[in-house]
């Protein structure tokens, strides 16, 4: 496991002055300057705005997915000819060949990870995720005092693991039994019923529906969503972030909802919810935002 960063070790105070000598954690390997190789074609390609070289460093079967992240940073930094924040911080080359990286990107300094294996003697990006628990090797044992998950990514990965059970029994269904018997398998108006009529016993109509709704989206998933109009006869959420089309834009899931087909089963389970409420429901969706509006029938 290499950390590649320099960093100041203070090594002597003598007559009020102070040395510093600056030290390397370890050199890298010869196969692990191959793969900061490969990065530093990352880099390259993104800020000269190089789609091929995109290409050349990634795998065939994941170049597919890669391709938009890449070209999207190249157009970014290649137009406005600025050179690209990358910052390695582990790396370490597993038993198994493959070799794992974290690397910051943007001056946000956002956290990837990069999956590289060699095809045909040159290493190659083949994998690509924006996670990881903070470990670089086993913790001291017995391991007692567990890593407790940020609560934002706690909820992202409720949304994440909902989304991809619903994907699963989605397209299963729809292989075997067709679209409609699909969809179908998702609508559940009475038991939503049920549960909002019991956690939110005290209110009624559209007011009750539109404040479970945020309150189980916000918790659960993590959305951003806010009640801008609430009564007995209409009422109206604006969600910023819906936790699941974030999901969704952000995952690799094979085989995967197009938007389109995504927001068709929202749109149907919301409004199986709202008739067995006695409400009738409109959602308007732009990117991963939308606009619920909810009135008596």
């Amino acid at each position: 496991m290499r950390k590649l960063r320099a960093y100041p070790i203070l090594i002597a105070y003598f007559f009020g002055t102070v040395f510093f000598l600056h030290a390397q954690v370890e050199a890298p390997s010869k196969e692990e300057e191959h793969v900061l190789k490969t990065l530093n074609g990352f880099k390259t390609g993104i800020e000269q705005g190089n789609l091929e070289i995109g290409r050349q460093i990634t795998t065939g079967d994941f170049y597919p997915l890669f391709k938009s992240f890449y070209e999207s940073l190249a157009s970014i930094y290649s137009q406005h000819k600025a050179s690209l924040p990358m910052e390695i911080g582990h790396l370490k080359i597993l038993k198994s060949g493959l070799a794992k990286v974290e690397v910051y990107l943007n001056p946000a300094r956002n956290l990837f990870i990069f999956t590289l294996k060699k095809e045909e003697g040159v290493w190659k990006i083949s994998h690509l995720e924006g996670i990881r628990f903070p470990f670089y090797s086993v913790p001291d044992l017995p391991y007692r005092n567990i890593y407790e998950i940020p609560e934002d990514q706690r909820k992202f990965m409720t949304a994440e693991t909902e989304l991809n059970f619903m994907t699963r029994v989605f397209f299963y269904l729809k292989e075997q039994c067709g679209e409609e018997r699909a969809e179908n398998f998702f609508l559940d108006g009475p038991g939503y019923k049920v549960a909002m009529e019991a956690w939110l016993p005290f209110l009624e109509g559209p007011a009750q529906f539109a404040l479970f709704f945020v309150i189980m989206e916000s918790n659960f998933y993590g959305s951003l969503c806010e009640v801008t109009k609430a009564d007995d006869r209409e009422a109206e959420v604006r969600c910023l972030k819906l936790a699941a089309l974030e999901v969704l834009k952000r995952g690799y899931a094979i085989p995967k909802f197009s938007y389109e087909e995504f927001i068709a089963l929202i749109k149907a389970i919301m409004k199986h919810r709202a008739e067995h409420c006695g409400l009738e429901i409109d959602m308007s969706f732009e990117d991963t935002s939308c606009l619920i509006k909810i009135k008596r029938k």
